[in-house]
Parts: structure tokens; C-alpha cells; sequence
């Protein structure tokens, strides 16, 4: 994730390893060398939830303590323009041959399925090849095309043979290749970024990994989103096509990547919440602010797991922290002002996350409920529900309903007793500074900090 300066491609559990994620890592590594058939497997989890930086590292623990496997990485997002899946696949095979008597050969076998595979593209195919768009190509030209590019897809696929060592073979052919090349090694094949590509290709993607390359020694571990593929399925195929039945004929094992950790099994932490601690931490400019004092980053903790933030959401409401410290001089989370912090938190997350609520907030048009949502308080009733004293949501809850009462049901049956009750709860959050109810005094601060992040005055 952010904050690091280490290639992710180089990363391991070694460098950081803050959600404890690394006996998953070696509990797969024992399941993909038992020669139990778990390929192709599905490493899922939501966008942002730290699932390719896990990939690169279960990768580099598997080169650690399997030498003898060879392993590949794709990113089939960047792969995708090409919109040919199994070259994508076979140039990384390719690369895997060391021996050049076996790749020279390999390659041999793989022009004619190559080959065949471009020339029924049709116009995507000729397009790929010629590097151009496949809109661009008139129809009258296609047949015309299709005649004299036949030297030219010779060619180009023998260049590109060259360049990425694409190996492929007649459909029959190219299994016994692979074959050859897994007799004495085995390989493992990690396409990540899966759930970003079009349909199309995702899907192509799956069943060239079926169809072509179900050959023993060679195993796949996609990482991907696997509700975002079944959208894909549905999408090529229609909604009326059972996605999760079609995937089950392609994937045999899958693991949802968790989001939360344990070190002794007993206690559970969201990573995301460790995540933002951990960030602020480190932070140049929130380390010496009064983020890091409990009451105001345990409400930034609420917020992350009252919306479920990922790993991803997380950095960037840690940004806009950040952003919040240089356009309030740095100044902004060190006034010490308790109260008046907790708001601008507020602020900052719904100018984030909330586009629509904060445009209502600017406009002075206040749905109480919407805001107070966000750090768990959906009702008027949560706001008396406390043993001694209200915690930090209440208060701050409370304070926006006092304003704002409008839509807020069983507000209007406060009494005086309670009132004066909240009066005193409230003054201690914002150092005696009251003023209490309806003019607008702390709503305010919530429109100031959305609109001063939208670099206005």
C-alpha cells in the first residue's frame, strides 16, 4: 500500500506484514504443493483490500521456499488492450524456458495455433497486429486485408515470438508441448487484476485457462474480485445464465482474502483500521497531531468500519487528512479544540466519500440523519442509549440534531432536565465556547472544511 517506498513487485512478508497475512500465505503455498488439484484457485476480495500487494508477496515466499517452481505474474489489466488472452498466456510461459533448444521448438509448434487464432478475429485480429484500431479499418478493405496480411501476420507473430517468446501450437499440439516443458519442473501462474479487465477478456481469459492449459505441473491462482467476474459472465452471456454455476466448472478452490487479523486468535482487527493507524503514524504531517490522541482516532476507526472503508479508501481519506493539514497551515488538527477536531473530521470524510451530502452541507441544507449515518448513529433514540456519559458519535450526533431537528423523529420530546444535561456535555467538547441550538455555529465548521478542501474561501 502507500507510505512505502519498496517495489511491489519485490515486497515480502519480511518488509511488512502488518494484517498478518503470511500464514495464509504459507498455508496456500502447502496447499498448491501438495499435488492436490486446486488450479485454476481464486484469491477473492473487494477492490482495495490489499489483494496484489498479497499476490507479489505469496509469490516471492513461494520463490523463496520452492526454488525448483517456476512462477510467472500477469497483470491481465495491463495485457487487456491486446485483447488476446492466450498470447498473454503463453508469452509468459515462454519466459519461463531457460533452455533456448526447448523455447526455439516450443515456438515452432505455437506459430500455426497462433496463427489460426488471429486469422479468426476477423478485424480485431488485423487490427492487433497492424497496431491499429479495429474501427478505423473500412469494411470494404476486410477482405482485401485478410489476403495480403497473411505475410504480414506470419511476420509480426514471429516478432512478437521473438520479443515476448510467445509459445502456442495447434490447440492438440500446443498441450503436448507444455507438457514436455513440465516434465521435470512445475509452474505456477499468477494473473492478477482479473476483475478490472472487459468482460470479454476476462472471460476468455478462463476458458483458454480450461480448455488450453489443464495440463498437470501447471497451475493457476487468479486474484480477483469474483463478484466482479460473475458480472462479467452475465454480461457476455446474459442474466439469465447462472454465474455462480458457470464459474464452478472453471474454478476448484477459492479464498476470500480476510479483512480483519488476529495475532493471538482471540482478538480480531480490521486491517482497515490498522491501516489508517498505522498511516497517520507514519505520516510527516499527521504523526504530531492530536490524531494520534484516542477520542479523535477512534472516530476516524468508527468511520472505517461503520462503512467498511478498504485498504485503498482508507489511504485516501488519510490523504485528504493530509490536505486538510497544509490548507489549514498545519494547524488543523492542533487547536485543541476537541469538539471543533471531531466536525472537521466530519467534513473531511463526507467531502471524500459524499459528494451529494456534501453538496448539501455547503448549501446549508442539513439531513441530520445522512450525516450522523456515517459514524453509526441512525436514530434519535442511539443518542440516550449510554450507562454514564454519551461517547464521542452521541455528542457530536447531538449536536447536529439540537441544530438541525428537522426529520429527526422523537426529537421533540426532549426535556429541560435533559437539556441541561446536554448543554454542560456539549460545553466541555468545545472548552465552554456554547452556543446552543439552531444557529448554525457548528454546521458551520462542517460547510467551512468541505469548502476548504474544495480550495475555496
Amino acid at each position: 500500500m502507500t507510505g512505502n517506498m519498496i517495489a511491489t513487485d519485490a515486497i515480502t512478508f519480511n518488509d511488512r506484514d502488518e494484517f498478518h497475512r503470511k500464514p495464509i500465505a504459507e498455508k496456500l503455498i502447502r496447499l498448491l504443493t501438495s499435488g492436490i488439484q486446486i488450479s485454476p484457485m481464486v484469491i477473492d476480495g473487494q477492490w482495495g483490500t490489499g489483494k496484489t500487494e498479497f499476490c507479489h508477496k505469496l509469490k516471492n515466499l513461494l520463490k523463496e521456499t520452492h526454488p525448483e517452481i517456476k512462477i510467472a505474474y500477469i497483470d491481465a489489466f495491463k495485457a487487456d488492450h491486446a485483447n488476446e488472452p492466450l498470447i498473454t498466456l503463453i508469452a509468459a510461459i515462454s519466459n519461463l524456458i531457460e533452455d533456448e533448444e526447448k523455447a526455439s521448438n516450443f515456438k515452432n509448434k505455437a506459430i500455426p495455433a497462433i496463427r489460426y487464432g488471429l486469422k479468426t478475429l476477423g478485424k480485431a485480429g488485423i487490427a492487433w497486429i497492424l497496431k491499429k484500431n479495429a474501427d478505423d479499418i473500412p469494411d470494404e478493405l476486410e477482405d482485401v486485408l485478410q489476403e495480403v496480411a497473411e505475410d504480414s501476420i506470419n511476420s509480426a507473430i514471429e516478432q512478437s515470438l521473438e520479443d515476448h517468446r510467445d509459445i502456442e501450437a495447434t490447440l492438440a499440439t500446443l498441450k503436448g508441448a507444455l507438457k514436455q516443458i513440465v516434465e521435470d519442473t512445475s509452474l505456477i501462474l499468477f494473473i492478477d487484476e482479473l476483475d478490472r479487465c472487459k468482460p470479454d477478456f476476462a472471460i476468455s481469459m478462463l476458458e483458454n485457462i480450461k480448455h488450453i492449459f489443464d495440463v498437470p505441473n501447471i497451475q493457476f491462482v487468479l486474484v480477483s474480485n469474483l463478484r466482479q467476474l460473475k458480472e462479467s459472465i452475465n454480461h457476455c452471456y446474459g442474466t439469465g445464465v447462472d454465474a455462480q454455476k458457470y464459474l464452478d466448472k472453471f474454478i476448484k478452490y477459492s479464498l476470500q482474502l480476510p479483512v480483519d487479523f488476529s495475532f493471538d486468535r482471540l482478538n480480531y482487527t480490521l486491517a482497515s483500521v490498522e491501516h489508517a493507524n498505522q498511516l497517520i503514524k507514519q505520516s510527516r504531517l499527521l504523526g504530531n497531531s492530536n490524531l494520534l490522541k484516542d477520542g479523535l482516532l477512534f472516530f476516524i476507526n468508527t468511520f472505517t468500519e461503520e462503512n467498511n472503508l478498504s485498504l485503498r479508501e482508507v489511504e485516501a481519506f488519510v490523504r485528504h487528512l493530509e490536505i486538510s493539514q497544509v490548507l489549514g497551515e498545519s494547524t488543523y488538527f492542533s487547536s485543541g479544540i476537541f469538539g471543533l477536531e471531531l466536525l472537521r473530521l466530519i467534513g473531511i470524510y463526507l467531502h471524500c466519500f459524499e459528494k451529494d451530502i456534501s453538496d448539501n452541507v455547503v448549501l446549508g441544507k442539513i439531513d441530520t440523519l445522512a450525516i450522523t449515518g456515517i459514524f453509526g448513529i441512525r436514530s434519535f433514540a442511539e443518542t440516550e442509549n449510554f450507562d454514564h456519559r454519551p461517547n464521542n458519535q452521541q455528542v457530536m450526533a447531538r449536536i447536529l440534531m439540537l441544530e438541525n431537528p428537522g426529520g429527526v423523529e422523537g426529537f421533540s420530546d426532549r426535556d429541560t432536565e435533559r437539556d441541561s444535561f446536554w448543554q454542560k456535555e456539549i460545553a466541555e467538547y468545545f472548552r465552554g465556547n456554547l452556543r446552543y441550538r439552531m444557529d448554525g455555529y457548528y454546521t458551520k465548521f462542517i460547510a467551512d472544511t468541505i469548502r476548504m478542501l474544495r480550495l475555496g474561501v
